[in-house]
């Protein structure tokens, strides 16, 4: 017969194998999900760098995979702590009141409008031990129970006053009777910039004399599908990687309309069967029987609705347990009293949730556990997967938009200087055909005048150089005009905008705020001489007298005598041109010397414009996605955060144990 020493000293040394083993299975599994983070921190570090500055953007998606491995580092350390069972479920379902409950005291806020932006863990230990506030980038404080009471109510005011001032803002927004994807727009905006994200993310709070502690970390967490102005808030996904087992609490007053459901079944959806860790509750039978209904018939209902989902239903009254336990806990309380608080206790059923609990996750707790930290690491990594893989989406989309801003001008620009050199080519046609005609009308009387008096001639009656500047300077004008609404379109479509259906000023945080567009951005007259002047100055300085003054030059020789002008009549008929075809050719001549410089000047506003353009359209890029000439850099290191989101674990087995050291 072995004696009790020798049995107790084989239970110890059981129990220290136990534990060798679990310590040893649990630094595998932490091992196991940390074993991608240092690679993919290396890739942000080099999406980092290659983008410089904070790009707006691309920085959401950065933000929420580098919280994501914060998640996982936190994920994986928590291996070592107790079992965190959360409960979870909609809004004032009573989930505080059941948390209570459990712990047999007043510890969670009760009658409380739900938090919507941190999750409240009470642990075992002393009441006077410090309070802990966890934030996104895994940063903890320590205070005292009322300094971080009093810092998350500072964070609840905060966040209130910027849901008032939010609904204010769209109030007064939709008065503008904008269409509806703009309004959309105008609320994504104002969630982005308007709404007061805390960065406190958990609240661990000392509970001190309960039990349920001694196995379990017990967290409470917001409403789920809450809504901002039709914004959801919190999701079921968002808390379940967080958990190793869940406690879903169900109205028990109003089961059919419950909006569980649908959270439920995505849950379902994505994990392809309902998950092993998850434990029903339904919640208010106390308010059921007060209303006339028959419990078993709510029970029934609730089977009906979620049996697929849940393996076990149990029906309780968290108000009816806090009764009870309120008695059971009073000073002097009489053998009647205990007597009625007992049967008050056991009518709300929690023995029974609590025998649930112990009777499926604490017995297998450790393996339970593990599956559930590895299953929220998979999702966790998913969950980068995805932030990097819409993140590549999205630049592969806007470098084509770019590309395709950048193809636009040059077609229209090439377009339109192609257009103005045709208009002017035509005008000049157009007008030395009406000379040639003018001229051949007087040809005759042409050859017969004195040189002085020729030249004039043809200067004022048939060159007509004031109405020839007129349509001259019209046809500039009209040019003018086109190269300015060109700009002008173009510098509109140019910039690179977050939120596209807003007008600069109904944006919140606008891109002259961001400093990316400055007045030189906007000027509308890129050659300094206004839409007026534009070109003329240069082209037409010396006036078309100056120009077409030599006309008559080109005879002077020929023309001294009156047999002089008959020789020179009769030899420009019989061997050359005429009197109005050399007009014609001075004219054209000229003409083209000042078709080069309106071109040039044309060419030149063209360059500056698409200087202005392609400047704003760079930096509005850049602050939004980072430097063109680095997107396809940073796709690059994006494609690798996809290839290194898949977790794998590899068995430990028995031999690893025993010849480790």
């Amino acid at each position: 017969m072995i004696s009790k020493d020798t049995f107790a000293a084989v239970q110890s040394l059981y129990d220290d194998v136990e534990d060798g083993y679990n310590q040893r299975i649990r630094r595998h599994v932490q091992q196991q999900m940390l074993a991608h983070l240092d690679d993919i921190t290396r890739e942000l570090e080099a999406i980092h760098t290659a983008c410089g500055a904070k790009t707006v953007r691309l920085h959401d998606y950065i933000q929420v995979i580098e919280e994501t491995c914060t998640a996982i580092h936190q994920l994986a350390e928590r291996l070592n702590e107790n079992f965190m069972l959360f409960v979870m479920g909609s809004g004032k379902n009573g989930k505080s009141t059941l948390i209570n409950a459990l712990l047999g005291q007043q510890a969670a806020a009760e009658d409380f409008l739900p938090k919507t932006w941190k999750i409240d863990v009470f642990h075992d230990a002393d009441l006077d031990a410090s309070c802990t506030l966890t934030f996104k980038d895994g940063s903890c404080r320590s205070m005292t129970a009322g300094e971080a009471q009093a810092y998350i109510e500072g964070e609840e005011q905060k966040r209130k006053d910027s849901e008032r001032a939010i609904r204010q803002e769209l109030r007064e927004f939709k008065k503008k009777k904008v269409p509806l994807e703009v309004l959309e727009e105008k609320q994504r905006e104002l969630r982005k910039y308007g709404l007061y994200q805390s960065q406190v993310i958990e609240a661990s709070w000392p509970v001190g004399h309960s039990d349920i502690l001694s196995h379990y970390r017990l967290v409470d967490t917001p409403g789920l599908r809450q809504e901002l102005d039709d914004m959801i808030v919190a999701s079921a996904e968002e808390y379940f990687s967080k958990a190793d087992g869940v406690i879903w609490i169900l109205p028990g007053d109003k089961i059919a309309s419950a909006g569980d459901h649908t959270e439920l079944r995505r849950l379902c959806e994505k994990y392809e069967k309902h998950p092993d860790n998850i434990i029903a509750v339904v919640n208010r039978m106390d308010i059921v029987r007060q209303n006339g209904q028959d419990p078993d018939d709510v029970l029934a209902e609730a089977r009906r609705f979620y049996g697929d989902l849940f393996t076990e239903i149990v029906p309780i009254s968290a108000r009816e347990a806090r009764q009870a336990e309120d008695m059971l806990h009073q000073d002097g309380i009489s053998k009647t009293e205990r007597q009625e608080a007992e049967a008050l206790l056991e009518r709300s059923n929690l023995p029974a949730l609590l025998q649930l609990l112990n009777r499926t996750l604490f017995a297998d707790a450790l393996d339970i556990q593990i599956r559930s930290k590895l299953r929220g690491c998979r999702d966790l990594l998913d969950h980068i997967r995805q932030e990097a893989g819409q993140a590549s989406l999205l630049l592969a989309e806007v470098s084509g938009q770019r590309e395709a801003k950048i193809a636009a001008w040059n077609k229209d620009s090439s377009e339109i200087l192609d257009r103005l050199k045709q208009d002017l080519e035509t005008f000049q046609d157009q007008e030395a055909k009406r000379i040639h005609r003018e001229a051949g009308r007087v040809e005759d009387e042409l050859w017969d005048m004195e040189t002085d008096y020729r030249n004039e001639y043809i200067l004022e009656q048939i060159i007509c150089p004031e109405s020839l500047e007129r349509r001259l300077h019209e046809l500039v004008e009209a040019h003018s005009r086109q190269l300015m609404d060109l700009y002008r379109r173009h510098l509109q479509k140019a910039p690179f905008k977050e939120f596209p259906s807003l007008k600069e000023d109904e944006m919140t945080v606008c891109l002259n705020q961001q400093g990316v567009i400055g007045r030189a951005n906007l000027s509308d007259d890129l050659s300094g001489q206004g839409s007026a002047q534009l070109a003329l100055g240069g082209a037409l300085a010396i006036g078309a007298a100056a120009l077409l003054g030599p006309v008559g030059l080109i005879f002077a020789g020929l023309a001294a005598t009156d047999i002089g002008k008959s020789v020179a009549k009769f030899l420009s008929r019989t061997f050359g041109s005429s009197m109005a075809d050399k007009i014609q050719r001075r004219f054209e001549d000229q003409m083209a010397d000042v078709r080069k410089k309106l071109e040039r000047e044309y060419q030149d506003y063209i360059e500056k414009s698409g200087g202005s353009i392609d400047s704003l359209r760079e930096s509005t890029y850049a602050e939004l996605y980072g430097p063109s000439d680095q997107t396809q850099t940073v796709m690059e290191h994006l494609q690798k955060l996809d290839g290194l989101g898949r977790l794998q674990v590899i068995p430990l087995r028995v031999q690893d144990i025993i010849f480790s050291h």
